[in-house]
């Protein structure tokens, strides 16, 4: 565990406060004379960079962003990268106030126990500043041809996963094609909101740091323009085009529309499984799946769960959302995020399993429930609940009302006291009617 205490939380990331620790080669240590540098070295997902110094080799390692994530040394990864050195750092990916960039390092003739050091305490036992490459800035290449003393770098994000595909098919388009324009705009954005990203977490935490002077910022990030804004229709049709092509570009922009935050702008981007058997809504919905064809959409729902280019598709011909069979005989399929349907509201039917919620309008077509966010679910105070009950006052008012998101108003009392407390004894699965779900928003 980390002798640390947290003091805020950024992104996925927690940022610590250094508490006391032990002596340490790279928390103790002042040389007598400047280190020599050696070399930068690339080596199974790191980019090392290597000083002789009057202790020994000292090696300082970042890990490539994509290849590797966040990794404490320990005495077999200093074996592993550098065995004949007397200690390895690693930048970490986190902030400890007011010191800048993590530093956990291990000593090779220590405990087998890592420890955290600074910048300024590193430079005591190098004579010189080391190298910091944000991780969104770690271009092996780039990070290869580093030598001390080098001018700061401006240079592009790194995106993971490579937004490329995406510039392929926007270029590959004819002029004013929908699909081109919310490609392009995915990757714009991508590429935009990771290089402020970074450009802001340089700025608050490495050059405000007490340590600044001991910290060769080897790379800032080429800061982009805003995209501008772009009308969700166009975004909408767009995607909608890229989702209905069958070539292996269109799904792998798919894929990566998913991961880069523009499934928002897709039909469906929730993916849900269906027990075939829990409940007859759910085998009325099997029973008029057709077989179809394997678009981008379809091809990355089943790359999702290991589906081979010989594995069946089949789609819903209302919804025109794809599904595909599980080995355990349960289906994948993606929740539209509204519904294309003519009727009203007529039940609403809770089935086993997590999230089968099933809508049946009057004219008796049977849905899966739109999803937007989060599942649903009842029987407790929390996120499903909550979802489930502001989804059936959305439908009770518009059948064709979109999903409700994770920021919508909260739902009438009568309706969260139902998902939360009022069917926490019901056994799946259960159907209830329009009027029934109306008493229940009207009490």
């Amino acid at each position: 565990m980390r002798d640390e205490t947290p003091v805020e939380v950024r992104g996925s990331f927690v940022v610590f406060r250094r508490s006391g620790r032990a002596t340490r080669l790279l928390w103790e240590a002042t040389a007598g004379r400047p280190a020599r540098f050696l070399r930068p070295e690339r080596r199974h997902g790191w980019v090392l960079y290597r000083w002789e110094t009057q202790f020994g080799e000292v090696v300082l390692a970042h890990t490539v962003r994509g290849e590797m994530g966040m990794t404490f040394p320990s005495h077999a990864l200093l074996r592993e990268l550098a065995e004949d050195a007397v200690a390895l750092a690693v930048v970490e990916p986190d902030y400890s106030p007011p010191h800048g960039p993590s530093l956990e390092a291990i000593d090779a003739d220590g405990p087998n126990k890592y420890y955290g050091t600074t910048w300024r305490r590193l430079e005591q036992v190098l004579g010189m500043p080391a190298p910091y490459w944000h991780s969104s800035l770690r271009d092996p290449e780039l990070m290869m041809a580093w030598r001390p003393g080098a001018a700061t770098l401006e240079v592009p994000v790194v995106i993971v996963p490579d937004p490329g595909p995406l510039l392929r098919l926007a270029a590959q388009e004819a002029d004013g094609s929908h699909a081109a324009v919310a490609a392009l705009d995915t990757a714009r954005r991508a590429v935009w909101s990771q290089a402020k990203s970074c450009h802001e977490e340089i700025t608050k935490h490495v050059d405000t740091s007490e340590d600044l002077a001991s910290i060769a910022i080897a790379a800032r990030p080429l800061l982009p323009p805003e995209p501008p804004t772009v009308a969700e229709e166009i975004l909408r049709d767009g995607w909608r085009t890229i989702l209905n092509r069958t070539d292996t570009l269109a799904a792998e922009c798919t894929r990566l529309g998913h991961v880069l935050g523009a499934a928002r702008y897709f039909p469906g981007s929730r993916e849900i499984t269906v027990d075939t058997a829990s409940c007859a809504q759910a085998e009325q919905w099997v029973s008029r799946l057709q077989t179809g064809p394997r678009t981008a959409l379809a091809a990355a729902l089943a790359a999702e769960f290991g589906g081979g280019q010989d594995q069946d598709i089949l789609i819903d011909p209302i919804t025109d959302m794809p599904a595909v069979r599980t080995r355990d005989g349960s289906m994948k399929t993606i929740a539209p995020q509204r519904l294309p349907a003519h009727s009203p509201l007529a039940a609403l039917t809770i089935g086993r399993g997590h999230n089968s919620v099933w809508v049946t309008t009057q004219d008796g077509t049977v849905f899966p429930a739109p999803q937007i966010g989060g599942g649903y679910t009842y029987g407790y105070e929390g996120g499903g609940p909550m979802a489930l009950s502001r989804l059936i006052e959305l439908l009770l008012k518009d059948i064709t009302h979109a999903a409700p998101g994770y920021n919508e108003d909260q739902p009438p009392a009568g309706l969260c006291h139902a998902t939360e407390a009022g069917w926490k004894g019901r056994t799946p699965p259960f159907t209830l009617t329009r009027a029934e779900l109306e008493g229940l928003r009207d009490a």
